[in-house]
């Protein structure tokens, strides 16, 4: 059984330290990026706020159906595809509004809901508490990505 409480914290943790980066970017560190190929920090926002789309459906499907579908993604077809260069200012409040929704569910829910499952396309197990572990690894992931994109501008 998972440390609901502390994996919750850790889930909201996440997501402040992914505000707090944000802050008031500029233009300029917006679109500044690590290394040549790699997305900048406005693509990033972009597919963090499409991930949480995504993982707020997820969600919302094992919580409420017996072993749904999960359907996988391709994240370069969304970048491609759905405009990363637009403006932030949606992605982020798409981004902070389904995070505070999601974490709201999921104070809610009993300790055994943690383990309902679904069956992912790509992968042999996929219940609420991987979800939320992968939510949490994907944020760092793309918080020291931002971090690092933002640092390698000002060199």
């Amino acid at each position: 059984m998972p440390d609901r409480p502390a994996l919750l914290v850790e889930y909201y943790e996440a997501t402040s330290d992914i505000e707090q980066v944000l802050g008031e970017l500029s233009e300029s560190q917006l679109d500044s990026r690590e290394s040549a190929g790699d997305w900048s920090v406005r693509q990033v926002v972009h597919h963090l706020a499409d991930v949480e789309v995504g993982d707020a459906m997820r969600l919302r499907l094992m919580l409420a159906h017996e072993s749904p579908l999960i359907v996988a993604y391709d994240e370069e077809l969304f970048a491609a595809n759905l405009h990363y260069d637009r403006q932030i200012e949606s992605s982020v409040g798409t981004f902070f509004a389904l995070r505070m929704s999601n974490g709201a569910i999921l104070e809610q829910i009993a300790a055994e809901d943690w383990s309902r499952q679904g069956r992912h396309e790509e992968h042999d197990l996929y219940t609420v508490e991987i979800l939320v572990r992968k939510s949490i690894e994907h944020d760092r992931a793309h918080l020291a990505q931002i971090q690092r994109a933002l640092r390698s501008e000002r060199t």
